[in-house]
């Protein structure tokens, strides 16, 4: 077919006429010879018969009188037959009588099985079966077999016929076809080659013959039409191209000028821009230094001694200004968010510090309310992640927020999950939980977009600008998660959000966070009336080792203790609630001060208080009835532990002096003492930060400028510096630019924490870029403060042992981690001694080459190995190079490395004296 798709219609028309006459004629001839043979075949069948029917009653005598001879002369007759190819005579019993054979050759021809009588077409022969009958009585049997030569001659006659006919109905139907075949496809052919010459020559006014008034002449006629419309276009565009070229230079210029004028719009909307940008950054400033005075001032002054009246007015003052500052921060943010410029950090952070601290900030707005405030997260939560903390503090601090505001009675519960890893990540599932107003399901498609509320009339009682939700849900994009609410109407809301974020590179080695050893086996009663803080506790306590029980009151605690008495399992620690019914925590406390007394209670066991509300005197009256620690809640899952672990070595150690109550300003100040820079021009401000870190039992050092700032660390040691970004003579970014230049050959590293008024787009990247380690936005809470210097502490701690000890490393430390294993600590050792002069020339061949990547890794594997060994200055020292290298830093790794090579020579030489290694 495809073959024939490629003939031309001259051709195909006469192949359709030749195949319509063959097959007219193949349609004719074969019926007739399928007629004509079937009859043939019949009248063959009839005639054998008639033969046989003779020859039966011919052989009768034969039979008859068992004469062979005469038999055999009866079948000799059928070479009168030239058909008949072998005859046989039967007895009536079946045996063969006479037989015949055409050809001499098949005289050893051998009958069939006689059968009845019966006629069939049988291997190309016709065979048939006569009975031989006498007097009504079957006497015997005849075969007779005959060809179908007849037959065959006659089809090959009918073959010739058909072919010749055939061949002449071929002929005439080829000519017939030749004949009648140019009318049709002669006007085709024509118009292909009009097609051809108006291709070829371009010239559409060649019209087409019309020769028939058929459909061709009309498919001609049309086509003419055709050339006569695309004659006319081509015209009108020939006129349209002449103009053309008039037109581009005309449009060409007015492009030209309509570019010069974008240029200049753009160059003014990128300088409207600019000062727009400078004017929030200015203004931003203007207005967080007076209200950083007023709320600092403020701070302080309630740290004073005022009568009710006066401590009223100035927790109204406070409170109006965190709102004032919870608008400006709402506004900056949401500016970024609405021009795409709202960008994340990516830092190491600890997340149970960044969750706990922030949720303590708002405990005190719970506590005043009534509310129980609490958080808590799942064991298999990681502790260390990689993110930005400050962004994920926000969120937490706009849920929480809103569901204190929205929240009259009942309790706020923030929950942490870990969902399954993903791409090597760690996805976090955050829930924050209320008993408060809930939200009508048709208003919660509300809550995520700007300037929208739940409840937006004029008289609504709650406050607030609309935007927390919507800046929170941005954030939670931004960190690869979704935000969402479950809420009920009068029944309490439940806000979702997931976050994404990097697993951290720092290792936990401090031993503070393997509890398990002293802690494992100790019994704990918990009492509180509130059922989600005694779960979180007990999960506390129990994750560390210890056998919790929880009670829900006071008197339910006491049969408790008598129980356990009587049973000589006495409990070692008991956590009561301050604030419960029937009996309070402090009634429970006299009860338990009592038993004391009278000797029939445990003399060791610890009592820990945990406040709501952390009322004045309350404080006294612990120490009187001999508490160990007052902490308010929520209580943090360190600070718990750090107050349990002091209880019980304070009761070990008691001596007839009453040992001092536990606080979280003693767990705080146990932790050590600083010496801070600060560097402030504004008079103000010196104030709040110098009285704020005094009250906090640091010591201050002011440097009014940055000249005098640097000068200050060139002379004296600091463990910390607070450093203004705009002050007069040299600024701050420049002044920790110079900080870091000096550094560089000391091989030291100072902490430096950014205080801004700025709060625009960069700000943070330009401290980070100056070297600044943080940042803190004016004005300056007392929390921010002591968040950074909780921070530093704890690196501290875990940098350096508990003890002051001049070696580099820690054999009991070692051999603690790798379960007093000496011969192990040998091998580890060994392979120290060999690894690591390898490990320094890859860190020098890296910082040689700028190859951040390379440093990294072999930074890493080097603090991996000095951490087994207890080495803290090595780890740190590594752990700084390798910080340096995934931030693609290299400005101070000179500085850092030759305090790394110091730590590593110190390090290899106690190795080589020490016991336990064998060279």
């Amino acid at each position: 077919m495809r073959h024939f798709g490629d003939l031309s219609i001259r051709h195909k028309l006469t192949v359709l006429f030749m195949a319509i006459s063959g097959f007219t004629a193949l349609a004719v001839s074969c019926p007739m010879v399928i007629y004509d043979v079937l009859t043939f075949r019949r009248a063959v069948a009839q005639n054998l018969a008639v033969l046989g029917d003779v020859l039966a009653g011919n052989s009768t005598a034969a039979l008859t009188f068992r004469d062979a001879e005469a038999a055999r002369d009866v079948l000799r007759a059928l070479r009168a037959e030239p058909n008949v190819t072998a005859a046989c005579i039967y007895t009536s019993d079946g045996k063969a009588f006479a037989k015949y054979a055409r050809d001499e050759k098949d005289s050893g021809f051998l009958p069939p099985v006689p059968q009845a009588e019966t006629t069939q077409f049988k291997n190309g022969h016709l065979v048939q079966f006569r009975k031989i009958v006498l007097a009504g009585e079957t006497v015997g049997t005849l075969y007779l077999e005959s060809d179908l030569g007849r037959l065959h001659a006659r089809l090959r006659g009918y073959a010739f016929t058909f072919v010749s006919t055939l061949l002449v109905t071929f002929c005439m139907a080829f000519g017939l076809a030749s004949r009648f075949q140019k009318p049709i496809s002669r006007p085709v052919l024509n118009l292909v080659e009009t097609t051809k010459a108006v291709s070829g020559q371009g010239d559409y006014s060649i019209r087409a013959e019309i020769l028939n008034r058929d459909e061709f002449g009309l498919l001609a006629t049309e086509f003419n039409d055709m050339l006569q419309q695309i004659e006319r276009r081509d015209l009108e565009l020939q006129q349209h191209r002449e103009s053309l070229e008039e037109q581009v230079i005309s449009r060409t210029a007015e492009l030209l000028a309509i570019n010069v004028e974008l240029k200049t719009a753009k160059e003014i909307a990128e300088a409207a821009n600019q000062a727009k940008s400078e004017f929030l950054a200015n203004m931003s400033h203007e207005i967080r230094t007076p209200i950083n005075g007023i709320m600092g001032m403020t701070e302080l002054t309630l740290d004073t001694k005022l009568n009710s009246e006066q401590r009223g007015y100035l927790l109204l003052v406070k409170s109006s200004g965190e709102s004032l500052m919870s608008v400006i921060n709402d506004i900056l943010d949401f500016s970024k968010v609405e021009s795409g410029k709202l960008e994340l950090e990516n830092i190491d952070f600890n997340l149970y510090d960044c969750v706990g601290e922030t949720v303590k900030t708002l405990a005190l707005r719970a506590h005043q309310k009534g509310l129980e405030l609490a958080y808590d997260a799942g064991s298999d939560v990681p502790a260390h992640l990689c993110g930005d903390p400050g962004r994920l503090r926000q969120i937490l601090l706009n849920l929480v927020g809103n569901a204190i505001k929205f929240t009259q009675h009942g309790e706020v519960l923030v929950t942490i999950e870990n969902r399954p890893e993903v791409d090597g990540g760690v996805e976090l599932h955050f829930k924050v939980t209320d008993t408060g107003i809930g939200i009508p399901a048709e208003k919660q498609g509300l809550l995520f977009k700007a300037f929208s509320q739940a409840d937006s009339s004029t008289t609504r009682k709650y406050g607030g600008t609309g935007l927390g939700l919507a800046i929170s849900a941005r954030l939670v994009e931004l960190m690869h998660g979704r935000l969402w609410v479950e809420s009920s109407q009068g029944k309490g809301s439940t806000f979702h959000f997931t976050a994404k974020f990097a697993p951290s590179g720092i290792i936990a080695t401090a031993p503070s966070l393997t509890p398990e050893t002293e802690l494992k086996g100790l019994s704990v009663l918990v009492v509180d009336d509130n059922e989600t803080n005694r779960r979180i506790v007990c999960e506390m306590t129990r994750g560390w080792g210890m056998r919790p029980t929880a009670v829900e009151n006071g008197p339910l605690a006491l049969a408790c203790l008598e129980t356990a008495q009587q049973k000589r399992e006495p409990f070692r620690i008991i956590v009561i609630d301050s604030n419960m019914p029937i009996m309070d925590g402090f009634e429970l406390a006299e009860k338990i001060e009592a038993m004391v007394k009278s000797n029939g209670f445990h003399s060791e066991t610890s009592v820990l208080m945990l406040t709501s509300r952390g009322r004045p005197g309350e404080a006294d009256r612990c120490r009187q009835l001999g508490i160990s620690a007052y902490l308010l809640k929520p209580v943090a899952k360190s600070e718990l532990l750090a107050a349990i672990r002091t209880a019980l070595t304070e009761r070990q150690a008691q001596t007839f002096a009453k040992p001092p109550l536990i606080t979280r300003h003693t767990l705080r100040e146990s932790a050590g003492k600083l010496r801070i820079l600060v560097a402030e021009d504004n008079a103000v401000n010196q104030v709040v930060i110098i009285r704020a870190l005094q009250k906090m039992g640091h010591t201050p050092v002011l440097a009014q400028n940055g000249k005098l700032a640097v000068a200050l660390v060139s002379t004296e040691k600091f463990d910390l510096a607070f450093m203004d970004v705009q002050m007069p003579e040299m600024d701050g970014l420049c002044a920790t630019a110079a900080i870091r230049k000096g550094e560089k050959h000391k091989g030291i590293h100072l902490p430096i924490f950014a205080m801004t008024a700025h709060a625009m787009k960069g700000d943070r990247e330009r401290c980070l870029a100056a070297g600044m380690d943080g940042y803190i936005a004016k004005p300056v809470r007392f929390s921010d403060i002591e968040e950074a210097l909780a921070g530093l502490i704890r690196e501290n701690l875990n940098s350096s042992p508990a003890v002051a000890k001049t070696e580099s490393w820690s054999r009991n430390e070692a051999l603690e981690r790798i379960g007093g294993d000496e011969q192990l600590l040998r091998d580890l050792c060994q392979i120290f001694l060999e690894e690591s002069p390898k490990l320094m020339t890859k860190l020098r061949q890296a910082i040689a080459a700028g190859d951040c990547d390379g440093l990294m890794r072999a930074a890493h594997n080097l603090k991996g190995e000095s951490s087994y060994l207890g080495a803290g200055g090595t780890s740190q020292a590594a752990r700084q190079l390798e910080d340096m290298g995934r931030n693609r830093d290299l400005s101070g790794a000179g500085g850092t490395l030759a305090e790394l090579e110091r730590q590593i020579s110190n390090l290899q030489d106690e190795l080589k004296d020490s016991a336990g290694a064998q060279l």
